[in-house]
């Protein structure tokens, strides 16, 4: 991956810490709503088909903002970490995190 061409954010830790696990949170927002939602008793569903497909790229999204949190803690740990993720499609995601001074850490790749 030519780091060069592309995009990146630097943050401080904590604040990397805490956007990670706000889309993790809003991940699994989606999935309560999903689970909560009432189908009807009587009549056949088809529209829940739909539901379905929708949990699974709403789970793929969070395991990987579940991943990337794993990466940035390796990261503060060994001064720098890849994520490639492999998402359902058969897509890779590549995410790169670099400590670059106290308290601070660059990102590439994360999505915005």
């Amino acid at each position: 991956m030519n780091l060069k061409k592309v995009p990146y954010t630097i943050l401080p830790t904590a604040a990397a810490r805490e956007e990670l696990r706000r889309r993790a949170a809003g991940q699994s927002e989606l999935l309560s709503r999903s689970v909560a939602r009432l189908t009807s008793c009587d009549d056949p569903c088809p529209e829940y088909s739909e539901e379905v497909r929708s949990e699974y790229a709403a789970v793929d999204e969070l395991l990987f903002y579940q991943q990337c949190r794993a990466a940035l803690e390796r990261c503060l740990a060994e001064n720098s970490a890849v994520l490639h993720y492999k998402c359902l499609d058969e897509s890779v995601r590549t995410v790169c995190f670099r400590r670059i001074s106290l308290g601070r850490i660059k990102i590439w790749g994360l999505p915005c």
